[in-house]
């Protein structure tokens, strides 16, 4: 697995265009590393784009209801995230104090 992906690359993984790549870097607002004017895809902007291409490839969803949808989930992913860091937080604490007596 390589560490960055160029766009024709990503295109040919995810059997779409390189300007559909492009169009959705601007329409949702993607952040993808450059090398000059090149643009540098990580596997995680590659399976961000999946994501968007697999909910768009339905067919009901506008673009703004697909961003909406993606950043449904996303919030979530981040409300565990920091539910899950503070749950471990306390146990460490519980787990001193336990040790402490």
């Amino acid at each position: 697995m390589k560490l960055f992906y160029t766009t024709n690359e990503v295109a040919d993984i995810l059997g779409v265009t390189a300007s559909k790549i492009r169009f959705y870097e601007k329409k949702f607002k993607l952040r993808f590393e450059r090398n000059g004017r090149d643009r540098k895809l990580t596997q995680k902007d590659i399976n961000r784009l999946r994501e968007i291409i697999d909910v768009k490839s339905t067919g009901t969803l506008t673009l703004k209801g697909t961003e909406r949808k993606i950043n449904k989930k996303t919030d979530l992913n981040k409300s565990k995230n920091a539910l899950k860091t503070r749950l471990l937080t306390i146990r460490a604490f519980l787990q001193d104090t336990l040790k402490e007596i």
